[in-house]
């Protein structure tokens, strides 16, 4: 199992959400009504941010960050431009680069149900995110039905660090919506996907999401993808949503996947997925609850076969418990808390919580703190203790103008010491 431990050890507090089951999140623009140029230029600077050579020593940065979001809007024109860039320079000069995560070029006209955007976006249409340079386009040619067109490239060379993706490859595809039918949401869609050095592959895309009829406190959804060349379900969800009261909501869901290297993997699971290769069938019970207006907790259980070899498999639990709440509004102090366990295969086990409070002290100045802490064996071939404390004050110094200071210390088996500070300007225009 390649070893990843910052990633595997960022991803066990992404606490999982209870799924919603709509499936089909328009995505809509909305422009200011009135033509001109807004964004935010944000720098910062990170001292003594640590990497591990290839010998196992540890070696010192300290990169300077410089981000960029532009938009432009004409209304009248009903187009608009927006880009994100990032650009990235390592002090002693071994390291420079520049990152284009999206720039397009975008014309929509939502009274006639028409929208066309070119250039470097990201595709939400299928079950993987697509950062493609191309073209997507989006109409309406019945009451009730909306198309969706894209297609385009993507260099691995070209795209931003370091998520650079290991081959280059084409995709394009189409899908159905619609909201009236049988009164469910549904979408239909097909995609093929050419990666470079290996042949092309085509797939059928379902989703699926309605109220139980007579019913208005549950809701059945499924998600499927389809493989044509494989001639099997890459992808199958079929769930259940209840809401006995107002303020409480279960999920039952029942998925079973195959994570996909060419296509950079589901990552359906971001835990389970780390442990199979090859097959992954999981149960999973979700609750959110609202006991108060100020108070959610949202928790999930799931467990999971997963296949670690060919015609190997093992089982896990994956349990999750989130606490968010605002108790004084007034003042501003809000708070994030987090705990999860996981229980892998026989020797793979982590167990952590995190924790959040930020509280504006004075008008424009905002004091945060949070800490995380893991204990965990072999999950990443490694086993032991990982902390993390970050303090940080932010100021707004003029209208749009904002100063962030942070100290960031972090203890794990990579680093045994390490601590570093975050400075950054931003300024919003």
């Amino acid at each position: 199992m390649k070893s990843n431990f910052p990633a595997l050890f960022v991803s066990f507090f992404l606490l999982a959400a209870v799924y919603e089951g709509d499936a089909l999140s328009q995505e809509q623009t909305i422009l200011p009504r009135t033509t001109g140029v807004f964004g935010n230029i944000y720098t910062v600077f990170q001292a003594n941010s640590p990497i591990k050579r290839t010998d196992g020593s540890t070696k010192k940065l300290y990169p300077f960050y410089q981000y960029l979001e532009l938009s432009a809007v004409s209304p009248e024109n009903n187009l608009s431009l927006n880009t994100f860039l990032r650009s990235r320079q390592v002090l002693d000069g071994e390291d420079t680069t520049f990152d284009v995560y999206n720039a397009y070029l975008e014309y929509s006209n939502t009274a006639k149900g028409f929208a066309l955007r070119i250039g470097r976006q990201v595709l939400t249409e299928g079950n993987n995110f697509l950062l493609l340079d191309g073209g997507m386009l989006r109409f309406t040619p019945l009451a009730g039905l909306e198309v969706v067109a894209y297609g385009g490239y993507q260099d691995k060379d070209a795209q931003p660090d370091p998520e650079k993706p290991q081959r280059s490859f084409g995709s394009y595809g189409v899908v159905l919506k619609s909201r009236e039918f049988l009164d469910s949401i549904i979408s239909l869609g097909y995609e093929a996907f050419d990666p470079e050095d290996a042949s092309a592959r085509q797939f059928l895309n379902f989703a699926f999401n309605r109220v139980v009829p007579f019913t208005d406190f549950a809701d059945v959804y499924s998600r499927a993808e389809f493989d044509l060349k494989e001639g099997s379900f890459a992808l199958f969800t079929v769930g259940v949503g209840i809401s006995p009261v107002n303020s409480l909501y279960l999920n039952f869901e029942y998925s079973t996947y195959e994570p996909d290297d060419d296509r950079d993997e589901f990552l359906q699971d971001r835990i389970f997925d780390i442990f199979s290769v090859s097959r992954l069938h999981e149960a999973r019970v979700g609750l959110t609850y609202y006991p108060t207006s100020f108070l959610e907790v949202s928790s999930s259980y799931s467990f999971a076969r997963y296949e670690v070899l060919e015609g190997v498999s093992t089982s896990g639990h994956i349990f999750k418990l989130g606490l968010s709440w605002d108790f004084w509004t007034e003042i501003g102090l809000k708070t994030f808390q987090g705990f999860y366990f996981v229980d892998g295969r026989e020797d793979d086990r982590a167990i952590g919580f995190n924790f959040g409070v930020s509280e504006e002290i004075l008008r424009g100045l905002d004091l945060q703190f949070s800490f995380a802490y893991a204990n965990f064996e072999t999950v990443t071939n490694k086993d032991g203790d990982a902390f993390s404390y970050i303090m940080g004050v932010q100021y707004l110094v003029i209208r749009g103008l904002v100063v962030r200071a942070e100290v960031e210390i972090n203890t794990n088996p990579d680093f045994e010491k390490d601590v570093r500070t975050n400075l950054g300007v931003s300024y919003y225009f």
